[in-house]
């Protein structure tokens, strides 16, 4: 499944990556549960999944994002993207 990371709960970046997404789904990491409940009532979209945690250990296995945005390159980085 094809799948774009934005690290952090900012609607208007989240409305950026999902215009630019197509039918791919776009999870949100952030680590504030407020936050993130926010972002789902600005943005409405069943292509948004979101997920507690931090860009220095992002809850997700290997190689399982096409793009992550929101954060700069890093190892953690490196090991979700495909």
């Amino acid at each position: 499944m094809a799948a774009q990371l934005v690290v952090g709960a900012d609607a208007e970046l989240v409305a950026k990556v999902l215009g630019e997404a197509g039918d791919e789904d776009v999870l949100v990491l952030d680590g504030s549960p407020g936050r993130l409940e926010r972002l789902q009532r600005a943005v409405p979209d069943p292509r948004v999944w979101c997920l507690i945690g931090d860009a220095a250990v992002i809850p997700l296995p290997d190689a399982s994002v096409d793009r992550v945005v929101g954060v700069e390159p890093s190892a953690e980085v490196a090991r979700v993207t495909r």
